[in-house]
């Protein structure tokens, strides 16, 4: 998304109401549908499913912005999945009709978000792929990277990689720790900290 754009928003945003969730609270569950847009300040969010055992599919991970509630608002579909919240989140909220006519009136700011949306959806495509076709080492590494951005360190369980990936926590286990002797990554105090960025790159062929 543009710097100016990104501007925009938030400023657009902050003039509404800050809500705060804890870490692990549901924001939203199957069947229900916002009414709001939500601007996450800070934090993130986690999309998961059920699968017929009760087994938790996390889908995706929302990083501070606004999609996983104008994706509703722009479709009118209905919501399938759980959002929860994997971290301390603060989210400003915008009434739907108030943040629809300010699209309208701003068509430069809603092209712009529509533009990232399909990026977005490119990028969740493209790791789907890579996902397929590594090995469990570079699977854990691509679920790091892709977390991490520009953050030092940043909490992530076991538990929740194995849900992004697939494998087992205890895999996951295994292969945070051949990371660590490696020297790519540091995962101590419940906090994953990336040493070697281009180490990781390297493990999912970037």
């Amino acid at each position: 998304m543009k710097d100016l754009t990104l501007k925009k928003l938030t400023n657009y945003f902050s003039k509404y109401p800050l809500k705060k969730y804890k870490k692990g609270e549901i924001i939203l569950r199957p069947g229900e549908k916002p009414n709001y847009v939500g601007f996450i300040k800070s934090g993130f969010i986690r999309v998961y499913t059920l699968n017929e055992s009760g087994q938790e599919i996390t889908m995706s991970l929302f990083k501070p912005m606004l999609y996983f509630t104008t994706i509703f608002v722009m479709t009118e579909e209905v919501n399938k999945f759980y959002f929860e919240s994997v971290s301390p989140v603060e989210m400003w909220m915008a009434p739907k009709n108030e943040f629809v006519d300010y699209c309208k009136k701003n068509g430069d700011i809603c092209k712009d978000i529509m533009e990232t949306i399909g990026k977005l959806f490119l990028n969740l495509v493209e790791n789907t792929g890579k996902l397929l076709g590594t090995n469990s080492l570079g699977k854990v590494a691509m679920i790091i990277t892709s977390i991490a951005d520009s953050k030092s360190h940043f909490a992530l369980t076991h538990k929740m990689v194995a849900s992004l990936t697939g494998l087992t926590r205890e895999t996951v286990t295994l292969q945070m720790l051949k990371l660590e002797k490696m020297k790519l990554v540091d995962n101590s105090n419940r906090k994953v900290t990336i040493l070697n960025r281009d180490g990781l790159d390297k493990l999912i062929g970037k």
